[in-house]
């Protein structure tokens, strides 16, 4: 396997040790704390996307988007598991 690039990021050191100690209570590394740290971030900002989206629709949009909302949770309720 070919080793992962990598660069150094210059943080502020109090900034450092939140990372160092919050790795140390999860049991895990500093990389692993940023990398979840980023994951949330872009989670945030897609459900944000998503909110503006159902915010700028327009009444009809809104009445098919719920429809059609109910319909895929009418098929989600059928008794079918996946797996």
């Amino acid at each position: 396997m070919a080793p992962t690039k990598s660069t150094t990021l210059r943080v502020p050191t109090g900034l450092r040790d939140q990372i160092a100690r919050m790795a140390e209570e999860r049991g895990t590394t500093m990389l692993e704390v940023v990398g979840e740290a980023i994951d949330r971030l872009n989670r945030e900002r897609w459900w944000e996307s998503v909110r503006s989206a159902l915010d700028n629709m327009s009444d009809e949009e809104l009445d098919d988007y719920t429809a059609e909302a109910e319909r895929l949770e009418g098929t989600a309720a059928d008794g079918l598991h996946g797996g």
